[in-house]
C-alpha cells in the first residue's frame, strides 16, 4: 500500500505515523511525504522513522518535492494543508483587515470573512490536487484534515471524480463533557448528529436504551455558564438543540457574532482571533511543543506514545477503507439522502459506515426546522464560495460574502472583499 502525506510538515502527521504504527495491518506500507516547507517536513520524516522503528513497522518512507511523485500509485492520500502563512501572518491579516468594519472573528477558518478568504485561497489548491490525483491515482481516497472542511470536500466532489472524506474532532471531543454531566462512561453513550462542520446539531443521545437527551439539556441549562459554552447554552435555550464544538466556532454562524465592534467587547468571554494568534506565538506551551517535537525527531527525547487514539484515528480509517471490517465514525461526506431536508449533494457532518465500499452515511432523518434554517443558509453560502474560488469570480465572491451571517449589507460585502484582497495581495489577485 502507498500512503501519501500532503502538507507533511504539519505536526498532525506525528499522530498519523503513531496510528499507522499502532495498526499492524498497515506495516510495510510505503509512506511518501510532500510539502513545500522542506524544514518542517524533515522533522516529520525523522520522527516518522523513529516511530516506524519503535513499532517494527518497516514503513518505506520517502520525502519528495514533486506532487506527481507523491501521488503516483497512491491508494490513500491524507491532507493537512494550511494557508495561514508563516506564523499565521496571512490569517492574522484577514482578521485585522475586517475588524475596521466591526467584524470580530473568534476563529475565522470556516465562516465569516476570514473563513471565506481562507476558502478562496485553499480551494484552488485542493482542486489542483484533485485533478492531479485523477491523473496519477484516480482510485485514491482523499482524507482531509484542512479547513474550511465542508467547503474543501464539497469542492473536490463537485469539480472532480475523487472521493474525499473530511475528519474533524469536534463531535468526538464533546462526548466526555456529556458523560461527566450525566455521570456515565463516555463509551456507553450513543448519539446522532447532523449538520455541517463546526455547526453540527446533537439530535439524539441515549445510554443503555434510555433517552438521556432531556436530562443533558436540563443539566446544561441549570448549570453555571462554563467558559467556552456560554453562547452554546443560549443557543440550546432558544433552539432546544445542543450544537457541538464550543462557542469559539459556532457563534460565527450567527448574527450574534456582530454584537461587538471592538476586540475588548466580544461577548461570552471570547477572544479576538488576532489576539489569540499573538498570544499563541508567545505561548510557552506552543514554543515548548515545537521544541519537544524537534527533540523527538532528533532522538534526544523519547517518543511520545499516547494511551488513546486521536479522534481522527487515521490508522483505523485506512484499515477499514482498504481491508475492512466496517467501522462507524463521524465524518464529512456528501449527504446522499441521509438528511432528507438538505440537498443530496450537500457536504454534511454525520455518522458514516467506513469500509471497503467507502464512507456511506448513516440515515439521520430530517433536521428540525430550527436547525435546517441555519444549516441550509451555510450550505448555500459555501456553495457560492466554492464556485467563486473555482472560477475566480469576483461577482460570486461578493454574493458569497453577502450571504455570510457576519455581513450586514451588500455594500459592506463589496468593501470587505476589497479589504481582504488588499490584505492578501497576489494571493487573492483574481478578485480585484
Amino acid at each position: 500500500m502507498k500512503i501519501a502525506l500532503l502538507g507533511a510538515g504539519s505536526h498532525f502527521f506525528e499522530s498519523v505515523f503513531l496510528e499507522l504504527g499502532q495498526t499492524p495491518e498497515l506495516h510495510g506500507a510505503e509512506v511518501v511525504l510532500f510539502d513545500i516547507d522542506a524544514a518542517r517536513m524533515r522533522l516529520i520524516d525523522q520522527v516518522g522513522r523513529r516511530i516506524s522503528d519503535h513499532y517494527k513497522a518497516d514503513f518505506r518512507i520517502a520525502v519528495v518535492t514533486e506532487l506527481s511523485r507523491a501521488l503516483e500509485g497512491a491508494e490513500i492520500a491524507i491532507a493537512s494543508i494550511g494557508v495561514h502563512g508563516p506564523a499565521a501572518a496571512w490569517h492574522k491579516a484577514d482578521v485585522e483587515a475586517v475588524a475596521r468594519f466591526g467584524v470580530m472573528q473568534t476563529t475565522g477558518d470556516t465562516v465569516g470573512p476570514s473563513g471565506f478568504s481562507q476558502g478562496l485561497r485553499i480551494i484552488p489548491i485542493f482542486l489542483n490536487l484533485a485533478w492531479e490525483m485523477e491523473k496519477y491515482c484516480p482510485d485514491c481516497i482523499l482524507l482531509n484534515h484542512s479547513n474550511p472542511m465542508g467547503a474543501i470536500c464539497r469542492a473536490v466532489s463537485k469539480y472532480s471524480k475523487i472521493k474525499a472524506i473530511g475528519y474533524c474532532h469536534n463531535v468526538v471531543q464533546s462526548l466526555p463533557i456529556f458523560a461527566k454531566l450525566l455521570g456515565v462512561p463516555a463509551h456507553e453513550l450513543d448519539f446522532l448528529v447532523g449538520g455541517v462542520n463546526h455547526m453540527d446539531w446533537l439530535l439524539s443521545l441515549r445510554h443503555q436504551g434510555r433517552d438521556v437527551y432531556p436530562e443533558l439539556k436540563r443539566k446544561i441549562l441549570e448549570s453555571d455558564r462554563p467558559q467556552g459554552q456560554q453562547f452554546t447554552k443560549d443557543l440550546l435555550e432558544a433552539m432546544d438543540l445542543f450544537m457541538m464544538g464550543g462557542d469559539r466556532h459556532i457563534i460565527e454562524f450567527f448574527p450574534h457574532a456582530r454584537r461587538a465592534t471592538d476586540p475588548k467587547a466580544i461577548p461570552y468571554g471570547l477572544k479576538w482571533r488576532s489576539d489569540m494568534i499573538s498570544e499563541n506565538l508567545l505561548s510557552e506551551e506552543l514554543t515548548r511543543g515545537a521544541a519537544e517535537l524537534k527533540a523527538r525527531a532528533e532522538g534526544s527525547k523519547p517518543l511520545y506514545i499516547p494511551k488513546h487514539l486521536t479522534p481522527e484515528a487515521m490508522g483505523q480509517q485506512i484499515k477499514a477503507l482498504k481491508m475492512g471490517p466496517d467501522i462507524v465514525h463521524v465524518v464529512n461526506i456528501p449527504n446522499e439522502g441521509a438528511i432528507p431536508n438538505l440537498p443530496p449533494w450537500a457536504l454534511v457532518e454525520l455518522k458514516a459506515v467506513i469500509g471497503q465500499h467507502g464512507a456511506r452515511p448513516v440515515f439521520v432523518g430530517d433536521l428540525p426546522p430550527q436547525a435546517a434554517r441555519w444549516t441550509l443558509a451555510q450550505i448555500y453560502a459555501h456553495e457560492l464560495t466554492i464556485d467563486a474560488a473555482a472560477e475566480g469570480s469576483r461577482q460570486k465572491a461578493i454574493q458569497a460574502l453577502a450571504s455570510d451571517p457576519m455581513v450586514r449589507d451588500f455594500h459592506e460585502a463589496r468593501d470587505i472583499l476589497d479589504a481582504l484582497v488588499e490584505a492578501q495581495g497576489d494571493r487573492l489577485a483574481p478578485f480585484r
